[in-house]
């Protein structure tokens, strides 16, 4: 019987457990074996390891949404990136294999490899344009890195993000900031580069994100994700993220999926008014602006 199951996932951020698989001790030893096909040696560090973390909850945002919410500026630069149908990505993920990927995730000449059920999966930029419409193209950045962008100042950034430029900066919180740069924040921490909590502090990774999408300065994504999905293999505090773009690989390299744990990203997962007020915001209709509480 398939073991499909048909439930949309709806977790509470920092209070539910993310999608995940079983107990190794629920899966028959054939079908661990079938899904490290030509990678037998990675099944102890699937169950010994991998298959111990937790998975980051998908994040979806709609483009349609920022703009019937006023928005505008924030549409039009996620849009000059090509981040639109990376952040709207939704649909079927498959939590074991997502695992699978994860333990036999390799990186080799600028591209990312992985093998399930005897499938490799060699994600080159052809892969990652025809699956999220991304080039690898742009500044390459991260914390520590700031590539170009010599001019960046991350305390004169923050600063100018302010509702108060004049407050005293002594952490990197999303809570004071400007409407749109708080909401930018929180997509670059739960959608862009999440992590597992905390997602209101900035690090200075998250800051040249925000910069650069504010400034139009086009980004390498694909370095960025590429970046971020290796240190969820390789960080044992990480947990494993963008599990609908890896289930999107999947599809697209023909790995079968029958019989295989699905999940379905729900309600919850879409960026809302309805939960918005997680995201540190509150809507009030007065002259129809979005105010901060």
């Amino acid at each position: 019987m398939p073991r499909r199951s048909q439930r949309a996932i709806q977790y509470d951020d920092e209070h539910s457990t993310p999608p995940t698989t079983r107990s190794p001790n629920h899966e028959s030893h054939g079908r661990i074996e079938a899904w490290f096909k030509d990678h037998e040696d990675n099944i102890q560090v699937f169950l010994i390891e991998m298959n111990r973390k937790q998975i980051s909850i998908p994040k979806v945002l709609r483009f349609s949404w920022l703009r019937a919410e006023g928005f505008e500026s924030l549409f039009q630069q996620l849009k000059h990136q090509k981040l639109n149908t990376f952040l709207e990505l939704s649909g079927k993920i498959y939590p074991d294999l997502v695992k699978v990927f994860f333990t036999n995730l390799d990186f080799k000449n600028d591209v990312l490899l992985s093998s399930i059920k005897g499938v490799r999966m060699e994600i080159n930029k052809r892969a990652w344009k025809d699956v999220v419409g991304l080039k690898s193209r742009g500044v390459q950045v991260r914390k520590g890195e700031t590539g170009a962008l010599a001019e960046f100042n991350k305390m004169h950034y923050y600063g100018q993000c302010l509702r108060n430029p004049a407050a005293e900066i002594k952490h990197f919180h999303v809570g004071g900031l400007k409407v749109d740069q708080r909401l930018l924040g929180m997509i670059v921490t739960k959608i862009l580069v999440p992590r597992g909590s905390n997602h209101s502090t900035l690090n200075e990774g998250d800051l040249i994100l925000m910069y650069c999408i504010q400034h139009n300065i086009q980004v390498d994504w694909i370095y960025v994700f590429r970046d971020h999905m290796l240190k969820a293999k390789r960080l044992m505090d990480f947990r494993l993220l963008y599990v609908i773009l890896v289930s999107k690989f999947m599809e697209y390299f023909g790995i079968d999926v029958e019989d295989e744990l699905e999940e379905l990203t729900g309600l919850l997962n879409h960026t809302s008014n309805q939960n918005l007020h997680k995201w540190v915001f509150l809507r009030w209709e007065m002259h129809g602006q979005l105010l901060v509480l």
